[in-house]
């Protein structure tokens, strides 16, 4: 429970949120006291917006930097005077040089940049340079990521990220004066700064074309395999490598970049000579996909693999994928010795099973050494450790199993020869590869090693030295919402280790401490650890310090039961000044399959942006409730709208029981999918004083197929730019398309129960939704209308699913939100 508001607390505005900043990243410099920190500008008057959700926009992002004990804040880049952002540091391996990404104008190109370039700064000067005109290809942040990039340095098993889970690097060092870098064609911009600018710019050209009435403004869609051919020679990636001893450029060569999903995968060896490339070339036809197919896009692209040659004479070769190997999926990671590369691959588009191969260095020959073991780990390797298929030295593999009774098998990828590993272990989890090649994790009882020789897990004595190298791997144990971080050597753990709250994120961490953002109701930190005093944290620095000021609410966990009796848990929001003598309002926010998680659920952060903010609401006097809504799963296709009433009911009988919630003034509001749930609650009950629907669809048969409205611009795939089929199929488990059965469609659209709506419905939506298009909430307006409901439409015009590209439509959001409430729960309860 949160302590008394001081008397000069205040409630939280919309200002408050739209002030307030969360860290980028950090990064740690070798041989140097030096920490690189990327933070965003507060969304302020004078920046430039509609790039992105502005929580995410890194064209209002700078870098700072400061000494590890805390001395000598000071901020490298100063962004704002022309709305630029600078973001993504990366400290090269001497640490002399520090190279990021910016938006940074010159040579007369306009306030806030028009593309995303390579800048360095070096020790001794002032500001960073650009390194070159070219626009650098960029991942865009959120949602389904245009030009998802896997860049992994040498011996790195993950990408280098700018964010992370939104946005990897499009560059590596390779040295102490050498980058490689991932560019985007000539005259091209980067999907950072044109995710939605394209829209604008093509829907501007059409107007100017059908003024003059010569060109015609037709956009070409065709399901044949020869279109899809035809349109991948436009989608490729440059690699180049800057020199900045010489200033010179190699070109090393163009791979395919297939925008819409897939990632571009270069994944550098351990002796850093060569890069395995694994490229997307094009979609799946969606005919030729499974409909057992994990919801993960990356096995719904086709992929063309590439080996790349560093040395003296860099080159590009691409390696030839035999019958069983034709869809290449993901790129493991290299042996320890360079020999090697380890992936999974396809025989067939509508496989939903992956085999193990392996690509020599030497002669790019590419074999099966399991044939018949396949892994059906959805997620793609460059988005979490693997821990199916390790090297175990410079020639085997350690595969998971299932038929062994070890569970696991040893792999001699020369010979073919697989040999099962003795013995069990009990509790075995975390097993990752270090950088000197073993295979560690734990056990239930303790650290464990893999010993190749004798073909089994074996303790891993803790280590009392205190020696520590960059080959040290940084280990993480989870317990009551706790992180615990120690580090591995190659000769065990070391004894030291670090807990951090569930509020801490960690940013980077080498081998005298870890760097770590705290964000509280107070404000937020960045502080430095040491390995060898926990408990003394130092502040690196700090931010958002109006936040001290604000009167926050209580949160707790209440305890209820759903109508089948489940026992579950909702999170609640109090007010500020709650007073248990009375009964209040309440709002339920819901998203149909999510349960909160505890006191420190996602949905509760104070620091949450826009109209996500729950506080917001809770400063106005309302109680705020996160249900549990909970959809079964089972072989047969999904009912998710006749689930929802079960967790959320129930609940407010809960809180009007305990005599928290007025039964008469409760209204219920969610975003996106919770969008979709609010609209399926109130076509399902009248329990509801108001309602508001925020990017949710209403009728799901339609939107199955509806193509992203930003998709203009590119030419013969515009309709891969949408994912949700799969989504409906798998992630909602449908399993089937509407056109095969159209009934399952119509019982879980509330379109198609308008008829039963009488609750007043505030329907929210940005005109770039790329989940739902305008028409799914026009839809039910007007049926809505036609029948004389009460209902409001606000289209937005120019914004995206988040409904937060632009300050002035937050504010306007939250102010319709908070007045729609105010006169169906307030004004309403003040009437009886």
């Amino acid at each position: 429970m949160l302590a008394a508001p001081a008397v000069s607390a205040r409630p939280l505005t919309i200002d408050d949120v739209l002030a307030t900043a969360t860290v980028d990243r950090a990064d740690i410099a070798p041989d140097a006291e030096d920490i690189a920190i990327a933070l965003p500008r507060p969304a302020a008057p004078g920046e430039v917006y509609g790039r992105n959700s502005y929580e995410i926009d890194s064209s209002r992002t700078d870098i700072w930097l400061v000494k590890r004990d805390g001395s000598q804040l000071r901020q490298l880049t100063d962004g704002k005077g022309t709305a630029a952002g600078f973001w993504c540091p990366y400290w090269s391996p001497d640490g002399r040089r520090l190279a990021m990404l910016s938006t940074a104008p010159e040579q007369g190109e306009p306030r806030g940049g028009d593309n995303v370039r390579l800048y360095v700064w070096e020790r001794g000067t002032e500001v960073p340079r650009r390194v070159s005109d070219r626009a650098l290809m960029t991942q865009v942040r959120y949602g389904s990521p245009l030009n998802e990039l896997d860049l992994r340095a040498a011996g790195a098993s993950l990408p280098n990220t700018c964010r992370e889970n939104d946005e990897n690097a499009p560059f590596l060092w390779l040295g102490p004066d050498r980058l490689l870098a991932v560019l985007m064609p000539p005259r091209q911009r980067s999907a950072m700064v044109d995710r939605f600018a394209k829209f604008h710019r093509e829907t501007s050209q059409a107007g100017a074309q059908m003024r003059a009435g010569e060109v015609a403004t037709v956009s070409r869609s065709d399901s044949s395999t020869a279109a899809a051919e035809l349109a991948e020679g436009r989608y490729a990636a440059e690699l180049v490598i800057f020199n900045l001893a010489d200033g010179s450029t190699t070109k090393l060569g163009e791979v395919p970049a297939f925008p819409m999903f897939g990632a571009l995968t270069i994944a550098l060896s351990p002796d850093a000579r060569r890069a395995a490339i694994l490229a997307p070339v094009r979609a799946i036809a969606p005919h030729r996909r499974s409909a057992d197919m994990p919801n993960v896009m990356a096995w719904a692209v086709e992929n063309a693999l590439f080996m790349l040659g560093l040395g003296e004479r860099p080159g590009l070769q691409r390696v030839e994928t035999p019958s069983g190997a034709q869809y290449p999926l993901d790129i493991i990671g290299w042996s320890p010795g360079s020999e090697y590369v380890s992936l999974r691959a396809r025989a067939a588009a509508e496989a939903t099973l992956a085999s193990l191969w392996t690509l020599a260095a030497s002669d790019l020959a590419l074999t099966a050494p399991a044939p018949g073991l396949t892994f059906d780990d959805a997620v793609p390797a460059h988005w979490r450790e693997t821990s199916y298929a390790l090297w175990a030295d410079r020639t085997r593999i350690l595969a998971r199993d299932a038929k062994a009774v070890s569970g696991w098998r040893l792999i001699d990828v020369r010979t073919g020869r697989m040999e099962e590993v003795k013995g069990s272990v009990e509790g075995l989890a975390g097993l990752r590869t270090s950088a000197k090649g073993q295979i560690i994790g734990r056990s239930k009882a303790r650290p464990v090693r893999f010993d190749p020789a004798a073909r089994r897990f074996v303790p891993w004595q803790g280590s009392s030295a205190t020696s520590c190298s960059s080959a040290a791997r940084l280990v993480t144990e989870r317990k009551d919402g706790n992180a615990t971080y120690s580090l591995w050597n190659s000769d065990g753990p070391r004894p030291a280790s670090i807990t951090l709250p569930p509020s801490a994120r960690l940013l980077d961490h080498d081998c005298s401490g870890i760097v770590w953002a705290e964000n509280g109701f107070e404000g937020s930190a960045v502080n430095f650890t040491p390995w060898d005093n926990p408990a003394l944290p130092r502040a690196l620095m700090r931010h958002n310090q109006h936040l001290a000021d604000i009167a926050w609410g209580e949160r707790r966990m209440i305890d209820y039961r759903h109508a089948d009796g489940t026992a579950l848990k909702m999170a609640v929001l109090f007010p500020a000044d709650y007073d248990p003598a009375r009964r209040y309002p309440t709002l339920m926010w819901v998203y149909g399959g999510y349960s909160p998680s505890g006191m420190d659920d996602y949905f509760l952060d104070p620091h949450m942006p826009g109209l996500y903010n729950l506080q917001l609401y809770a400063s106005r006097g309302y109680v705020v409730a996160i249900p549990a809504m909970p959809i079964p799963r089972g072989e047969a296709p999904g009912e998710p709208l006749a689930a929802f009433p079960g967790g959320v009911l129930p609940a407010i009988d809960k809180l009007v029981e305990l005599g928290i919630t007025d039964n008469d003034r409760v209204g219920v509001f969610g975003q996106s999918f919770g969008g979709y749930t609010v609209s399926a609650l109130v076509a399902q009950t009248d329990r509801f004083r108001a309602g508001a629907a925020i990017a949710g669809a209403t009728d799901i048969a339609t939107n199955y197929g509806a193509f992203d409205p930003a998709a203009r611009g590119w030419p013969g795939i515009e309709q891969d730019m949408a994912a949700n089929g799969p989504i409906y199929e798998s992630g909602l488990s449908f399993r089937i398309d509407p056109a095969t059965d159209p009934a399952l469609y119509h019982r879980n659209s509330p379109l198609t129960f308008a008829d039963r709506i009488h609750t007043p419905l505030l329907l929210i939506h940005g005109e770039l939704d790329t989940r739902a298009p305008l028409s799914q909430p026009e839809a039910l307006y007007s049926l809505l209308r036609r029948k004389g409901r009460p209902a409001r439409l606000l289209r937005y015009w120019g914004e995206n699913h988040a409904l937060a590209n632009s300050p002035a439509n937050i504010r306007d959001i939250t102010r319709e939100l908070i007045d729609w409430f105010d006169l169906h729960l307030k004004d309403a309860g003040r009437s009886k």
